[in-house]
């Protein structure tokens, strides 16, 4: 993939949901090679998380000392000092109590020296701070951004890894790859999960807190002509409202299995509030108008839940056929809808036991992140084998990201794309990004 595809996978990737980034980043800690790099890369995420009642810790790998070498008015005690208190009212900025604040105290533009041994004792107390304090994520800079310290951070971290006792979402954040970045240090194709975060709520507070590092801006250690400023040029990646952050899962989910579904539907007979919710029933209505006026003789609806996709479904089908994993959520549809002639309502695990007959649409709608991609593949066999020739399949996916689910939406599609490209036999006749969610209508040849 070449470093224009790279950018444009980056700057049209999904969008973290604001109203769930509690559940769905929860406690975060940032490791920060330096003072400044917290504010910049992820100040609009630490604010919406803290203005959710989420706790955010940051640890500082170093004081920034090395920032300017050659002034004699602020040596590197002195500066380290000035931007260690530039931090602590950064991070106040957004909302983090110093007490949420750690300074390790490494030595500045140096960290590439550190020993396997130092870095080996840093990844640990990281990784019992994790479990000492229960973080869901850590973020770390990401791999390659072109700074040394950076990558030697974000070495620290990835020697956490082994030792985290519970499963943990690892967000890392750019901040040099903007500017300095070369081809090789931008992320490859399906190498991470790359996520935008619209954060023009709190982009003001994100400003205060660029604004502190007085000593980065120029307006303060004046004695040294070539010391470290952040130009306007460095600046602009920064002062926009949207972030953009690469996800990764640690440890792997193959599939979301029958327990889980019936514990949710036997708590709350409608758990994702798809009677009720505006949003989800203007998605359904839209989901189906996209298919056109066409009337199908023979419909497969899987992963039904509570039968609501499945009633506007009928309105344009002969027979179909909705099945669900959990037999809660097939009661609770038969009492809603079990009034419709054209409709059957059955208990059924697509895993084991894909329906045997003939469908012209298959509806395989807000299920397919929970499986993992090599179960996803044998159901895509399936529903080839299931559509006849000229049959529509309708996908429609949730696109934010959700830490307990094996894949997200736009891998689920963009999985399905693959498959097309290598075995044929379907071309696409829609393929929408909308709001929190992705519609694509293919059909069999």
């Amino acid at each position: 993939m070449d470093n224009k595809v790279q950018q444009e996978a980056i700057f049209e990737a999904p969008y973290l949901n604001i109203e769930g980034l509690s559940r769905d980043i929860g406690k975060l800690l940032i490791l920060a090679p330096h003072p400044d790099d917290e504010s910049l890369a992820c100040g609009g995420i630490i604010s919406l998380l803290i203005a959710s009642g989420v706790q955010v810790h940051i640890i500082f790998f170093t004081s920034g000392s090395a920032s300017h070498p050659e002034s004699e008015l602020y040596p590197a005690e002195r500066l380290a000092n000035l931007r260690e208190q530039e931090a602590l009212l950064a991070c106040k900025c957004l909302g983090i109590p110093a007490d949420h604040i750690d300074f390790f105290r490494e030595k500045d533009s140096d960290m590439c020296n550190l020993s396997p041994k130092r870095r080996n004792q840093l990844g640990a107390i990281i990784a019992k701070k994790c479990n000492n304090e229960s973080f869901l994520t850590l973020g770390l800079p990401w791999r390659r951004d072109p700074h040394a310290d950076h990558k030697v951070v974000y070495d620290i971290g990835k020697r956490s890894f082994p030792f985290l006792e519970s499963p943990t979402i690892v967000m890392e954040y750019p901040v040099w790859m903007w500017k300095n970045g070369e081809r090789t240090d931008w992320p490859g194709h399906g190498e991470i999960l790359p996520f935008r975060l619209d954060i023009s709520t709190v982009f003001n507070r994100k400003l205060k807190a660029i604004h502190v590092y007085k000593s980065q801006l120029g307006k303060v250690v004046l004695d040294d002509p070539n010391g470290f400023v952040l130009t306007p040029t460095l600046l602009a990646p920064f002062l926009t409202d949207t972030e953009y952050f690469f996800l990764t899962k640690l440890g792997t989910i193959q599939k979301i299995d029958e327990d889980y579904f019936e514990s949710l539907y036997q708590g709350c007979k409608d758990p994702w509030d798809f009677s009720t919710s505006i949003y989800e029933l203007e998605k359904y209505e839209y989901s189906v108008t996209s298919l056109g006026n066409t009337n199908f003789n023979s419909v497969l609806e899987i992963g039904c839940s509570i039968g609501v996709q499945t009633e506007k479904l009928a309105r344009c089908s002969n027979d179909l056929l909705a099945v669900d994993i959990s037999r809660t959520a097939i009661y609770e549809a038969k009492k809603r809808y079990g009034h419709l002639e054209n409709v059957r309502f059955e208990v059924c695990d697509v895993t084991t036991s894909f329906p045997s007959d003939c469908f012209d649409l298959i509806s395989f709608c807000e299920v397919g992140y929970y499986f993992d991609e090599d179960i996803l593949l044998e159901l895509f066999n399936n529903i080839k084998q299931s559509l006849i020739n000229g049959g529509k399949l309708l996908m429609v996916h949730w696109t934010p990201f959700v830490p307990g689910y094996p894949l997200t939406g736009k891998q689920v599609h963009d999985l399905f794309t693959k498959y097309v490209a290598e075995n044929g036999d379907f071309y696409q006749i829609t393929n929408e990004d909308l709001d929190k969610f992705s519609l694509q209508i293919w059909k069999k040849v």
